[in-house]
């Protein structure tokens, strides 16, 4: 476990001490937002990142993913250049056109963007510019430069958090929001290029390598745009059926219940490139070492979350909010929560099929829960508003889930450890019950009562045995690693 695990635990724990540092921002972020927007603004700032969202799919071609495939068992330059210089002009072309597109015919969905053309055209330039930072950010992690990964998200996190304060207390409002955080996102593009050009150089690419990446990449495009479509169509029903402010209650709940997918995103982190290199090195039980690890700590980080979510969702709210969202919201954060347990489970049986090159089934996954998704929201959105918003996208999730499981486990299998499971929800219980009896008001509580029922989760998981030998020695090793940065 040492020898298979030790590098990608390193690289995974880099960036979780980065997210670690970025946490706070949830308790920032949110407030400086929430308190300066009214619920329409909110909502309409949230519209904007769908739309960016939808556009990062629909350009996507499955490239990105071939080229965590591919590219880190062959890493010569030459390769590197052909690969990285190949999906960055096609997907700058796409977006360019999508970008134009989405200016040209703005009469025909205006009304959604409040009729403001200024928020029109700042999507429309959002569109390019999220496209493109994203395949500089994916050779980052082929090359494994994880601490330059982690540094440049601390400096935009806090950058952007710094300029949205200013920007609202200068009694600015939303499109200035938006033009600094596209100020922000082109410095960043423009210091990856130049921090990449010893290893990308520029290259006029022969394209050769388009054919094994689109074969490769494009089943999964099918499934990347039903994904999108039920992860956020909700949001575009709600604003369509119960108004501007609805969606803005939904938004900042959604943020607080959608955790556990920051989850499942840390931990498997850098699990692609890795699991790649592995089995292309016919290395099959230093995979089914990686999943059954990774499905171990996410069970044991989720968990915990959805019986805190239960106790504390609405004061966490009123927190971070308003009295509104809070009141209106509260419930809709553990629903969301369970949704991506089953989307961070998905997620993990999803890289069999990757590395295993079976890419077609992945469409088959999201075609089933797709159509579901969409006719469950026409129908319950309006009789039960948000929770019923919430509901099936939980459904939806768990379809996926069931779907993935049946598909991936034929390819490839790996043991889940279900003495830890059971082990996580008693210490889960136990954690709960702490949680009821104090029940934290206001953020100073709240934050001492976060901490403490840590501590006590993770004590009741040590008294339990939940760990061996060998996952205190590597977590010692990897944590000493960490702290002094080497």
């Amino acid at each position: 476990m040492k020898n298979s695990y030790n590098k990608t635990a390193f690289d995974t724990l880099t960036n979780a001490w980065a997210d670690l540092i970025l946490m706070p921002l949830l308790f920032i972020r949110m407030p400086i937002l929430t308190k300066n927007l009214a619920p329409e603004e909110y909502g309409l700032w949230g519209l904007v990142f769908t739309t960016c969202s939808l556009s990062l799919t629909l350009t996507s071609l499955g490239l990105g993913s071939a080229l965590s495939r591919f590219l880190p068992s062959n890493k010569s330059k030459e390769n590197i250049q052909e690969g990285f210089y190949s999906v960055l002009i096609i997907k700058t072309l796409l977006s360019l056109f999508l970008s134009i597109s989405f200016f040209v015919l703005s009469q025909i969905f205006i009304s959604d963007f409040d009729n403001n053309s200024e928020l029109v055209k700042i999507t429309s330039l959002l569109i390019l510019l999220t496209t493109i930072q994203p395949v500089y950010s994916r050779l980052l992690k082929i090359f494994r430069k994880i601490k330059t990964l982690s540094t440049l998200k601390i400096i935009e996190g806090y950058g952007l958090v710094i300029l949205y304060a200013s920007i609202l207390l200068n009694g600015y409002g939303l499109i200035h929001l938006l033009y600094s955080y596209l100020l922000v996102k082109t410095g960043i593009i423009i210091f990856l290029i130049i921090y990449l050009w010893p290893k990308t150089g520029i290259k006029w690419p022969k394209f050769t390598l388009l054919k094994e990446y689109f074969s490769y990449g494009l089943p999964t495009l099918p499934s990347s745009i039903s994904f999108w479509i039920v992860n956020l169509s909700d949001r575009y029903i709600i604003v369509y059926l119960l108004g501007a402010s609805s969606l803005g209650i939904y938004s900042a709940a959604y943020v607080i219940g959608s955790i556990p997918h920051m989850v499942s995103s840390l931990i498997n982190f850098i699990m692609l490139v890795a699991l790649s290199e592995l089995y292309d090195k016919g290395e099959i039980e230093k995979v089914k070492a990686h999943l059954r690890y990774s499905a171990k700590y996410y069970f044991g980080l989720t968990i915990p979350f959805i019986f805190g979510s239960i106790i504390c969702s609405k004061e966490l709210l009123r927190i971070l909010s308003t009295e509104e969202i809070s009141s209106n919201g509260w419930f809709i954060v553990p629903i969301i929560a369970i949704a991506y347990l089953f989307l961070g489970i998905y997620n993990l049986l999803n890289y069999i099929l990757l590395i295993t090159k079976k890419t077609k089934i992945l469409a088959v996954v999201w075609i089933i829960a797709m159509p579901l998704n969409i006719i469950l929201n026409i129908l319950i959105i309006p009789y039960y508003g948000l929770i019923g918003a919430a509901i099936t996208t939980a459904l939806s999730y768990f379809i996926a889930m069931c779907v993935t499981a049946f598909f991936s486990l034929k390819e490839l299998t790996f043991s889940i450890d279900i003495g830890f499971i059971l082990k996580s929800v008693v210490s889960s219980s136990i954690m709960g019950v702490f949680l009821i009896m104090f029940q934290p008001i206001g953020l100073l509580q709240m934050l001492i009562c976060i901490v403490l029922a840590l501590v006590i989760y993770t004590i009741s998981l040590i008294i339990l045995r939940s760990f061996n030998k060998n996952e205190y020695d590597l977590a010692k090793n990897l944590f000493g690693k960490i702290i002094s940065f080497k």
